[in-house]
């Protein structure tokens, strides 16, 4: 089977429910407590294991201590959404149209239609509320992370000899902080009846415990590394090569070596789950709120009453999105890039653990567990599990961290076979990987940015939300304010101070490009913001 094959598949639709083929009964993690209290704690492992991040730990965490002594919620910057509504039908097709006022919803194109399309609708302004106080507890002691391997297993004779591109030797371990955890979350599109499968989603979660800080760090599926004992191939073949040719430790361990062998990364556990289950635990949250910053048309997957594909769009804003809206949003690549998927997907499950973080998760475990049981398979035992939940009582949303080997870091190139694939770039990806899970220091964990209040300076909705949005994921707490007029030509920022060292004033300017004759300084202008961003009719809201 050639490497770099291309498989084309039409599908019906998500597999309702169920396992996925090929797992084995002890590949789930059991321990000893009662019935009910264990399918509540699979129900928020399960759940935390798909929203993919240690994020998901403090899903783990805040709600044990929703059971015990109350939620403690940790917020900066959320969403608050309506009443979220879902749809159900056997064969969804888009119906969307545009609402009486100018906020943004999506649009479709098709023939005909024979049911609605799930739900997307725009949401109310984020609000900003203070994290409260928690207190650290002593390290519990984890298994020794596993070694780093210096055996490689010998390439495939046959395929070697043919291969397009010499094989690589393997590159040097990227240093990890001692009380570092890595694992690698795989999401697939396996399915029961398929005899070949892809990875869908590589993403790798390091978790410094002691500091409880979190990297996010997401690898293109069109990677073409080398396969330890294979050949040269795209990196999400790696976890079926490992099933289907017997490889020690099956999938899992060979996507370790791999990673290991081409990035330098030591992989301690993994987790893998089938994206199509996010439909369900979407529904079962009424539904998530997503900032889209870039325009987006796509096909439909499912066919509509004629058999054909309907095509739908969605403009610059923010959207309350069911299962089926949001596995689109996060799976869709016809106009976009793969590197664009990546972080698109980082949206998704940043969006699910904000909604159960926020909404709280006990009065939905018994609904949860009949939405994703069976979806997740790991080899995390229980005290790793105890020790995220114990991360999560200090994470804060400040100290997660999103690092993309993007266009950047690779080379575009093409296979004997016609394959469109990216090669690594090790020079410009080990920096990235270096920062990524290099050790943070004190200084780092110290920093607080200023808080920003940000104006729409245009006709445009949702241009501040979706400035906020990306203000929260850059590290600085802000708040929707309301804007004088409607009519500013430029961005601009305003400075409540009369100095801008120390303040993040230059990242501001960079996020947002912003040149200096559009600084203004008004010492004590706004009590409680270090600045005002005004946005103008200028600004881009898809930076990519």
């Amino acid at each position: 089977m050639d490497g770099d094959k291309q498989m084309a598949r039409s599908s019906s639709g998500p597999v309702p429910g169920g396992a996925i083929a090929g797992w084995r009964e002890e590949d789930i993690i059991f321990c000893s407590m009662s019935p009910r209290e264990w399918r509540l704690l699979q129900t928020l492992m399960v759940l935390a294991f798909v929203v993919l991040w240690l994020v998901g730990a403090a899903v783990l965490g805040l709600t044990l201590a929703a059971g015990l002594n109350g939620s403690p919620t940790p917020v900066s910057f959320s969403y608050v959404s309506p009443s979220p509504t879902s749809t159900s039908s056997p064969a969804p097709t888009p119906t969307a149209t545009l609402p009486s006022s100018p906020t943004p919803a999506p649009s479709a194109t098709a023939s005909s239609s024979s049911g609605p399309l799930p739900t997307a609708t725009s949401v109310p302004a984020p609000t900003f509320t203070p994290i409260p106080t928690v207190v650290p507890v002593p390290l519990p002691r984890l298994p020794t992370p596993r070694p780093v391997r210096a055996d490689w297993p010998t390439p495939d004779p046959t395929r070697a000899a043919v291969s397009p591109l010499p094989i690589p030797t393997p590159v040097p371990p990227i240093p990890v902080a001692a009380d570092a955890v890595n694992i690698v979350v795989l999401g697939s599109d396996q399915r029961p009846d398929w005899s070949e499968w892809h990875t869908d989603a590589v993403h790798i979660v390091s978790i410094q415990r002691e500091r409880a800080v979190v990297s996010v760090i997401s690898i293109p599926r069109d990677l073409y590394v080398y396969i330890p004992g294979f050949w040269m191939s795209r990196i999400n073949f790696a976890d079926y090569y490992g099933e289907a040719y017997g490889y020690e430790g099956g999938g899992p361990a060979l996507v370790r070596d791999t990673i290991l062998y081409n990035l330098g990364i030591r992989v301690d556990y993994y987790v893998r789950t089938n994206f199509d289950g996010l439909i369900g635990i979407v529904d079962t949250l009424g539904g998530v709120d997503i900032p889209v910053h870039c325009r987006l048309t796509d096909y439909w997957p499912y066919p509509d009453e004629n058999g054909e594909y309907p095509i739908l769009t969605l403009e610059p804003g923010v959207y309350h999105m069911d299962g089926e809206m949001a596995l689109w949003y996060a799976r869709s690549r016809k106009t976009t890039s793969v590197f664009s998927r990546d972080r698109r997907q980082q949206q998704v499950l940043q969006a699910i653990w904000h909604r159960v973080r926020d909404e709280g998760m006990l009065r939905q475990a018994p609904s949860l567990w009949e939405q994703v049981q069976g979806m997740v398979v790991t080899d995390m035992d229980f005290s790793v599990i105890l020790d995220l939940i114990r991360v999560a009582f200090l994470l804060q949303d400040q100290n997660i961290r999103f690092y993309n080997i993007g266009p950047d870091q690779v080379t575009p190139w093409t296979t004997p076979y016609g394959g469109a694939v990216f090669l690594p770039r090790w020079e410009a990806i080990e920096p990235l990987l270096t920062e990524a899970l290099a050790p943070v220091s004190e200084a780092r964990m110290a920093r607080t940015f200023m808080p920003v209040e940000v104006w729409n300076g245009t006709p445009h909705p949702d241009w501040d939300r979706l400035a906020a949005d990306r203000l929260y994921r850059a590290g600085f707490p802000a708040i929707i304010g309301l804007p004088d007029r409607r009519d500013y030509a430029q961005t601009q920022i305003i400075v409540f101070s009369d100095h801008a060292k120390g303040t993040g004033l230059r990242y501001l300017q960079e996020m947002f490009q912003i040149p200096d004759e559009r600084v203004r300084y008004q010492p004590g202008g706004s009590p409680g913001f270090g600045f005002r961003l005004i946005i103008g009719a200028d600004y881009r809201t898809c930076d990519q």
